[in-house]
């Protein structure tokens, strides 16, 4: 799950069609710039983060949208611009060039969703395989194979079901949050949910199991069927060569957890995936992922779980370093922090020419 754009904050280009980084993805993603690009654009390993691959009309969706990162179409087109421009590794591949003391790719690049929907079996797994991709997907394992909402399409559903006009939320204000409208609602679900993230584990579970009732909707059994991976489509893709990692069994913010339910959340949902798949988990994805949704207690517990790599949901480039001099040595692990790893977003309104300019000039735009 990622952290929510502030539904208010846009600029006044943006409100005339194009944002700023739109702009700037259509001039940087010209192909002779994109040759500049390699040059100055920053070396390093781009991790692309995706979510949902959905062909569904998000203006009717019911769930979460922000966890929309692409339709297939666009997914695809992603892909094939990424297979023909960069090395597409695993983190397997890193941790074996770490392990050999061997420089990664120069233009080394890796795939990776979070959460563990089925649309990644579905919609993303077939145009991998049929480019030959690699990827790693995050499991978040108590989902797999379960017909149970994750709390932001849960409380997602709730708003934009109900039929209120307006509801009090002491827990967020004194005055009622305004749903009289598509827009009301989904900044009143921002705000939900970066209330969550603020909030400890229990507080966030015993909010969400009155909401639809204090919102007046009845949400039904099978609400989510189909809707996460099946351990059998898990290993389906593993045999095919997807790589996975954990991202714990519930998906708790960790800094509102204790270190029992934080040891808990990585050892068994690592121990799940490896003994699902008989392959041994390298890596971890922080649930939300922003620096201060974890902390220095996550980052300790990750490492005594046995995991060699770790990715967070702040943007850049991982093992970042100038491109320029083609003679730098190769960075060792003591010099990045591995357990800490950024990435760079794809969000289901960036343009292709976006796309292109976040790649080839991630060190400029990545967080603009």
């Amino acid at each position: 799950m990622i952290p929510r754009r502030d539904a208010n904050a846009k600029t006044s280009v943006q409100r005339k069609g194009m944002s700023k980084r739109d702009i700037a993805g259509k001039v940087l993603g010209s192909s002779m710039l994109r040759s500049i690009g390699r040059l100055v654009g920053g070396r390093g390993i781009r991790i692309l983060a995706y979510h949902r691959i959905l062909d569904d009309d998000l203006t009717s969706f019911e769930f979460d949208s922000g966890v929309v990162s692409a339709t297939s179409e666009a997914f695809y087109e992603q892909m094939r611009f990424v297979r023909e421009n960069f090395d597409v590794i695993s983190f397997r591949d890193l941790w074996q060039c770490e392990k050999d003391g061997r420089s990664w790719p120069a233009q080394g690049l890796i795939i990776t969703f979070d959460d563990g929907y089925r649309d990644n079996y579905t919609n993303a797994f077939p145009i991998l395989r049929d480019l030959k991709l690699p990827a790693s997907i995050f499991l978040t394992t108590g989902h797999i194979g379960e017909e149970k909402l994750f709390w932001w399409d849960k409380a997602a559903l709730c708003f934009k079901r109900s039929a209120n006009q307006s509801i009090l939320i002491p827990e967020l204000s004194g005055e009622p949050i305004n749903l009289t409208d598509k827009e009301a609602r989904n900044i009143a679900i921002g705000r939900v949910l970066d209330w969550i993230k603020r909030v400890p584990d229990e507080t966030k579970e015993s909010f969400l199991a009155g909401l639809p009732e204090r919102l007046g909707v009845v949400l039904e059994s099978d609400i989510a069927f189909a809707m996460h991976l099946s351990w059998d489509e898990v290993r389906t893709m593993s045999e095919a060569g997807i790589e996975f990692g954990s991202h714990t069994i519930t998906h708790p913010v960790l800094s509102n957890v204790g270190p029992e339910r934080l040891k808990d959340e990585l050892v068994l949902s690592k121990s799940a995936i490896e003994r699902e798949t008989g392959a041994p988990v390298l890596v971890f994805a922080y649930p939300v992922g922003r620096r201060g949704n974890f902390n220095d207690a996550s980052i300790a517990a990750v490492k005594e779980a046995g995991y060699s790599f770790a990715v967070s949901y702040d943007e850049g480039l991982a093992y970042q370093q100038s491109a320029i001099d083609d003679r730098q040595p190769a960075i060792s692990r003591e010099q990045t922090n591995r357990f800490t790893l950024p990435r760079i977003h794809v969000e289901a309104d960036h343009s292709a020419s976006l796309f292109r300019a976040n790649l080839t000039f991630s060190s400029l735009l990545v967080g603009a």
